[in-house]
């Protein structure tokens, strides 16, 4: 994920294909990072993506801070 640029949210979803092709990854930000974990939950089970990180934006570090991976099961 890219860094925030005027602040579009604390947390993050990256989102990565299951099977190859050209296709990259899906990427939004949020403060709420419920409605972030229940999106990731829907889109492993819909099959839309194969793997997908919930970040936090960490200030200290100036980046992404993996907080949970989903896979499908």
């Amino acid at each position: 994920m890219v860094t925030i640029s005027g602040y579009d949210g604390r947390f993050g979803l990256k989102c990565w294909p299951g099977t190859g092709g050209d296709w990259r990854p899906y990427e939004v930000c949020s403060d709420d990072v419920a409605a972030l974990r229940a999106r990731a939950e829907r889109l492993i089970a819909a099959g839309d993506c194969g793997y997908i990180e919930l970040s936090a934006w960490n200030f200290e570090l100036n980046d992404w801070v993996r907080m949970e991976t989903f896979k499908p099961d």
